[in-house]
Order: structure tokens, then sequence, then C-alpha cells
């Protein structure tokens, strides 16, 4: 899955993260997890946080990229 939204968002998968999310509560459970959305970390959790609209747009893409390959 990681490669496969590499290869529709262009950019190169982290293979981790140093902030917090969900996604350990999935791998303990011995289920894989991707973290994925618009948006910078620099920018999370802080007064002021904001996305870009062309990050939202560029998610929203990927999302239904994702949806149209799953489905094919």
């Amino acid at each position: 899955l990681a490669a496969l939204l590499g290869e529709l968002t262009g950019e190169t998968p982290l293979a981790a993260v140093s902030y917090g999310t969900e996604a350990g509560l999935y791998q303990a459970a011995g289920l894989d997890a991707i973290i994925c959305g618009p948006g910078d970390i620099a920018r999370a959790h802080k007064p002021d946080e904001y996305i870009l609209a062309s990050e939202l747009i560029a998610c929203q893409r990927m999302i239904e990229a994702l949806g149209a390959r799953c489905a094919a």
C-alpha cells in the first residue's frame, strides 16, 4: 500500500514518523498501518494550524485514484 500511495502521489513514502498516531494500535493488533493525508506536520498542532487548499485538493485526488485502483 505504501508503494501504491507513493506511485499515486509521486512522493517517496517515509518508513517511520516521530509523532503520535493511532497507527501503533493497529500494528499492535497485527495490522499494517499507513498514515497519510493533507498538510505539513510542521504546521500541525499549534496555534493557527492550517492546510493549504492545494494540499487538500491533492489529497482528494490521491483518495479518488486509490479508490479507482482498488476497484479495478
